[in-house]
């Protein structure tokens, strides 16, 4: 009766234990979160206000330097946010930001219904507002030297006036989220910090498959087959979401990134190996031409080919090292 008891006892102090995930304590939780987040997040308030108000200001005196000035400064706004949305977070996820100031395809029809009628911006339909909203405005159907005709009609510049603005608001709406997810860490509760790796390495994966695909996988594409086809801004719209993601891993400056975590939990070669896919992805978007129409489908492939290595590296490399199991999938975090 003892002997097969003491035996399994045996066995099972012999068995290997599994270690538990590495819990971030508060204090690197909140560096990093302040430093690689809430500061990519300041940077995308800044741009959107510019952005608000350079729209204010052509639509007072539309003329072609304001146009110009307008399009500079909406170009800032959606690569802030795209730095944004290549490692996002927090109340990003909870707010549905993405949907809520970069919905596609826009619906230019609806658009051009309200302007017509006076309506302005609808606050609850998200594919007549935002940011591709405003870029529709601002570029037309890739006719951008059309567009300051049509904007000196009030009704016209308004409703750009006034998809700027609800973009504004909508990353506002942010503010008050990002104090509390930094309060939230800081408590006395684990739960928010032992699902802070999880969460966080999920949206990064996100990200980078946004990246993947904003690119066209046919050797004739469609000028509209490119979710940027009227601004022409898709291979600085992937590098803004590469550095999204630098920053969050690597950090804004040392000790600030994942990677310092990685690091200490004796993992310096797993951070190697993120680097390195890293400066191949940025090094096989650098081939790829300014000009999307130009791009060979070989030379959009390569930029694919390495975004999934560094994909990889991440889920097969840095979320096994932290023990890290991912509930996300590639569409979450939009």
């Amino acid at each position: 009766m003892f002997r097969p008891l003491l035996i399994l006892m045996a066995l099972a102090s012999a068995a290997p234990v599994h270690a538990e995930a590495p819990l971030p304590d508060a204090e690197f939780a909140v560096r990093w979160i302040d430093g690689a987040y809430v500061s990519r997040h300041e940077a995308l308030v800044a741009a959107s206000e510019r952005f608000a108000g350079a729209a204010g200001q052509f639509c007072a005196r539309p003329d072609d330097a304001g146009l110009q000035a307008t399009r500079s400064a909406w170009r800032g706004a959606m690569l802030a946010w795209r730095t944004m949305d290549g490692a996002s977070g927090g109340p990003i996820v909870l707010e549905r930001t993405g949907r809520m100031i970069d919905f596609r395809p826009t619906r230019t029809k609806d658009i051009e219904k309200r302007i017509a009628s006076g309506a302005g911006v609808d606050p609850h339909n998200v594919s007549v507002r935002g940011l591709p909203a405003a870029e529709y405005l601002l570029y037309g159907d890739a006719q951008p030297k059309a567009q300051l005709a049509r904007l000196k009609d009030p009704a016209r510049c308004a409703y750009l006036q006034g998809s700027a603005g609800r973009a504004l608001e909508d990353v506002h709406q942010l503010d008050a989220g990002w104090t509390l997810y930094e309060e939230q860490l800081q408590g006395e509760a684990e739960f928010f910090r032992k699902n802070l790796f999880s969460e966080t390495i999920g949206l990064m994966l996100s990200g980078i498959e946004g990246a993947i695909r904003r690119l066209p996988r046919v050797e004739e594409a469609q000028p509209d087959a490119w979710p940027d086809w009227r601004s022409g801004l898709t291979r600085d719209a992937i590098g803004a979401q590469l550095d999204g993601f630098a920053t969050a891993y690597f950090g804004p400056e040392a000790g600030v990134g994942l990677a310092n975590f990685v690091a200490a939990q004796g993992h310096a070669t797993v951070n190697a190996k993120v680097k390195a896919a890293y400066d191949n992805a940025r090094a096989a978007l650098a081939a790829l031409p300014a000009d999307q129409a130009r791009s060979s489908e070989a030379q959009r492939a390569a930029v694919r080919s390495a975004l999934s290595a560094l994909k990889q590296a991440i889920a097969g490399d840095v979320a096994v090292a932290l023990d890290v199991v991912l509930g996300f999938n590639d569409s979450d975090g939009d």
